[in-house]
């Protein structure tokens, strides 16, 4: 009865297994399960879903980026909502900004912008200018209807302005709800903010993002430990944050940009950074800025489900933000933070994290050292043991036999580890050759493979060691414990590191691996220094006996009976455990490895809290890069990042992997093979899943005759060739309009041009980006398909694509006039560096530049111009390097962009949308596959241009 009962607590191969497969099974099923959305709770706590839903219905009717007249569309509705909330209270404040206008330069471009920013203010309670700044974006990109981005973060500020607004709810401190315009074209509503007077009433903030579609949102970046902590509200029920994704930013893995940089940046001289938080959806990133960023790409009632987690998590840590004093601190102290199955946020300072490894490098060698040499000192050997070892007598072979069995005894988690390093390599380098997209649309199955492969790497190596080289069970998991927390050593000091030089958090998990590692260590050796004394005898080699089938035994201990301790010289494990032989102790033949219930405390110390926090950073990782190979990522970050994350989750099982059974080595080596062969022949792309393509037109217009040097008037009409016309009829005008699509080789090329009706027969020309999208393939053709800019098609007068005009001023300044039919937003291109501009009757600074955004010592070549009244010209004075030779001519490109067509406008309230057709673009929609979509390459879906020279 007593050794059936203690029989689930020894150390024999089916109690292993067990709590092997109970523990990785309990880790990977609590990380899954509570990554999916919750229901919206019948109690929402002043918010109302169900208005909010209604809300983003309206605005997500079409796509309404800057450059639509759906985008007023969205600007009307907005202030509609806002304006009986703000006349119903006297400390809530409307501002519909069309006043502030800014100039800046930034990312190797010039920018003015004309703002159409809506805000916001509720006062305080408390006087104070340390308010609190929300921020979203009202319009969206042209070819998707922004119900995430940022669809979901407007409606819910608007929630939000109407919950802060009853008495009951009003905040502390003054919050300031800031709907900005123009973000999807370079974050130019954002940069527009500091020229409103509201701007220094701030010093934290909120910013709502969608990168994805739907899903919950997760804490992309925080600033610092003060705002962060505001997300630790115990208001918000469910929450997802982890700072490895900040360290992401910081070091540049991830190089798509939000409003938050702005905020945290200030103005140099003038506004301090602001502290705070940018809270952004991040799955399914296959729908970004696609048509399918829509309620319905979202899934049934899924929807709903994301909009309440966005809601909750901006109310809760707005709430904290506006009324508690630990989230409000001038002292930018770096943050480490992430959440514990979605419900818990663990933050505290970083300090406090390099301090703890400081501590733990020291202490951790330190006990280490101590209880070994107590083992060695409790089982050294006594002079007769000297004496009979004095009287053996060993050949060179024998001697050597040692030398090779105590290597290897003290090298086997090495060894294994290497070659989990060589497979995972090969791994990486098949997908990489093979079918390097297809963790796409197949993300799981993708992660399976490097799963099963990860615990064949740990396990394999070291039941081959078992077999060929046998040692006791003891024997081999304490060594193996020593080892590995050696490597955990490794890995602490690198952390340190980072820390110290680079203010890397992300490594957290790596404390807590060394942790257990210490304990688990400790533990084993500390058991090895009581009642040990029957377990490890001097010269006596561990041999499995031979399997006995008669009696079930190896049945019973799935293919892994304790072997007998024979009688021969010593073992590998005779430098660290060469004990004596008590007196009155067995005989050798009837000494049986026993050792009940220590190993379950060192498993349970050492592997699940690391395997957690570890799958839940693989999860993370996944769904946030596994669509941005269609983007232009490397496939080699993907599925290197997956391949070293899944050998971490099973490193901390190689202690306790030559107990496992091999029916579990086994179950792993079928399910790898499947799911590596459907792995490396399953087509990447899915409807579910598409592909993306990236689709603009450019449309070149020849320059009428040139009249004067100082005076050079370009007037193109498309009278001769209407919108759906051919470029031929319009010959006298020279127009070539170049269709471009842009994506991954083998795809863009093979399979999506090939369906464009236009592209046949057509000189197409492929070749590889350098520019907007990097890494992926271009492929273009002279299309028939023109696009018609739209406007006032009712005069009957011949529509204008552009008006330009130059004069120059003197050796090294020029003034243009450029001008564009139904838009507001243009470009100049310059052949050579500019090194100032000024918009002429439009900036009131005269052409001040922001401060920090000033113009570089080199120049830039080019200017971004947005205005918010439609068709209005752009009079911009520039001027460029004297020390060149002055009777040189400035030449470049003027330009223009438009974002409407046909099937986005249907159903708008402007007819000058109506009007605006892009053929081009319709076929690609038409015609591309069903696992392909489509998505904008740039600001506008058409470029019109035409030369200058002044």
């Amino acid at each position: 009865m007593r050794k059936w009962l203690a029989a689930p607590f020894e150390f024999t191969a089916i109690p292993v297994s067990v709590l092997t497969v109970v523990v990785y099974g309990t880790v990977f099923a609590a990380v899954l399960s509570t990554d999916q959305l919750y229901n919206v709770p019948k109690n929402t706590k002043g918010l109302d879903v169900d208005r909010a839903y209604a809300d983003l219905h309206q605005i997500t009717a079409r796509p309404h980026p800057y450059l639509s007249h759906a985008n007023d569309d969205v600007h009307a509705y907005l202030l509609s909502q806002l304006e009986p909330v703000a006349a119903a209270q006297a400390y809530v404040h409307l501002s519909d900004d069309l006043t502030s206008n800014a100039s800046w330069v930034v990312g190797g471009h010039g920018v003015y912008f004309e703002g159409t920013n809506i805000l916001v203010k509720v006062d305080g309670a408390e006087a104070g200018a340390d308010g609190v700044l929300f921020s979203v974006h009202y319009d969206s990109v042209s070819t998707a209807p922004g119900a995430t981005d940022d669809g979901m973060g407007v409606v819910t500020l608007l929630e939000l302005v109407r919950y802060f607004a009853v008495p009951e709810n009003r905040p502390r401190r003054t919050a300031v709800f800031f709907f900005n315009n123009g973000e999807e074209d370079g974050l130019n509503g954002a940069y527009v903010y500091w020229k409103h007077p509201w701007s220094n009433l701030t010093s934290s903030f909120i910013n709502l993002e969608g990168a994805a579609s739907g899903g919950r949102p997760l804490l992309f970046r925080s600033t610092s430990l003060a705002p962060t902590r505001a997300y630790a509200s115990k208001a918000i029920s469910h929450l997802q944050a982890d700072v490895l994704t900040a360290d992401a930013y910081k070091r540049g893995v991830i190089r798509s940009y939000t409003d938050y940089q702005v905020y945290a940046a200030g103005l140099k001289g003038t506004l301090e950074p602001m502290a705070g938080l940018d809270i952004a959806f991040y799955k399914n990133r296959a729908y970004y800025h696609t048509p399918r960023d829509s309620i319905a790409g979202m899934g049934y009632n899924e929807g709903r489900k994301a909009l309440w987690a966005m809601m909750e998590s901006a109310r809760g840590a707005g709430l904290a933000l506006l009324n508690d004093d630990d989230t409000v601190s001038a002292n930018a102290e770096p943050a480490v933070y992430f959440d514990l199955f979605r419900t818990k946020l663990v933050v505290f300072p970083l300090r406090s994290l390099f301090i703890a490894n400081v501590a733990f490098l020291v202490i951790g060698p330190i006990v280490i050292l101590i209880l070994l040499g107590m083992v060695l000192l409790a089982f050294a050997k006594t002079p007769q043991e000297h004496a009979a070892e004095e009287q053996v007598q060993h050949d060179k072979w024998a001697k050597t036999k040692i030398v090779l069995r105590q290597a290897f005894g003290w090298s086997r988690f090495w060894i294994a580890l290497v070659v989990g390093i060589a497979a995972h390599v090969g791994l990486v380098a098949g997908f990489v050759h093979l079918n390097p997209y297809v963790v796409h649309a197949h993300p799981f199955l993708v992660l399976t493979t490097y799963l099963s492969l990860s615990f064949l790497a740990i396990t394999a190596p070291l039941h081959l060691f078992q077999h060929f080289i046998p040692a006791s069970p003891s024997s081999e998991k304490l060594a193996v414990l020593l080892e590995h927390y050696l490597l955990t050593w490794a890995f602490l000091v690198f952390s340190t590191v980072e820390i110290q030089k680079y203010q890397i958090a992300g490594l957290y998990w790596i404390t807590v691996w060394n942790v257990g590692a210490l304990i688990a260590s400790s533990v084993a050796l500390t058991e090895s220094t009581n009642g040990s004394g029957s377990r490890f005898v001097p010269g006596v080699l561990y041999e499995a006996p031979a399997h006995d089938v008669a009696n079930g035994r190896d049945e019973e201990l799935g293919g892994e009976a304790e072997g007998e301790p024979v009688e021969t010289e010593a073992t590998e494990i005779t430098p660290l455990m060469h004990q004596h032989r008590p007196d009155g102790a067995d005989s050798a033949a009837d000494l049986k490895y026993q050792e009940h219930g220590w190993w379950i405390a060192q498993l349970l110390v050492s592997v699940p809290m690391v395997a957690v926090l570890v799958f839940q950073l693989e999860l993370l990782q996944l769904q946030a890069l596994m669509n941005t190979l269609v983007d232009g990522s490397s496939p080699l970050t993907v599925y290197g990042s997956l391949s070293a994350l899944s050998m971490l989750v099973f490193i901390p099982l190689a202690p306790f992997a030559h107990k496992v059974s091999r029916w579990l080595t086994v179950v792993a080596t079928v399910v790898f093979a499947v799911s590596l062969t459907i792995s490396w022949t399953v087509f990447p792309f899915t409807p579910e899943k598409p592909f993306k393509v990236y689709f603009q037109q450019r449309v070149e217009i020849g320059a009428p005759t040139i009249a004067t040097p100082s005076s050079y008037p370009a007037l193109v009409t498309n009278a001769d060739y209407p919108g759906t016309g051919s470029a031929d009829s319009a010959a006298s005008h020279s127009v070539r309009a170049i269709t471009t699509l842009t994506g991954l080789e083998g795809y863009v090329d093979h399979l999506a041009m090939r369906e464009m009706p236009s592209s046949r027969n057509k000189g197409t020309l492929c070749y590889l980006d350098t520019v907007l999208k990097p890494g992926l393939r271009v492929c273009e053709w002279e299309s028939d398909l023109l696009p018609s800019p739209g406007g006032d098609v009712t005069s009957g007068r011949d529509l204008e694509w552009l008006e330009v005009k130059t004069e120059r001023l003197n050796a090294t300044r020029a003034v243009i006039k450029l001008k564009g039919t139904n838009t507001r937003g243009c470009r100049l291109y310059f052949d050579k560096p500019i090194t100032s501009y000024a918009i002429l009757d439009g900036d009131a600074a005269g052409g001040e530049l922001l401060p920090g955004y000033e113009m570089p010592d080199g120049g830039v070549n080019e200017l971004r111009l947005w205005t918010r009244t439609w068709g209005k010209p752009f009079v911009v004075e520039f001027g460029w390097d004297g020390t060149e030779v002055t009777d040189v001519a400035m030449r470049g490109r003027a330009a223009c962009e438009w974002a409407e067509y046909a099937s986005a406008s249907a159903g708008g309230s402007s007819p000058a949308a109506h009007s605006a057709l892009i053929p081009a673009l319709e076929e690609v929609r038409a015609f591309l596959p069903l696992w392909a979509l489509p998505s904008k390459a740039t600001d506008g879906l058409v470029e019109t241009w035409t030369r200058f020279e002044v």
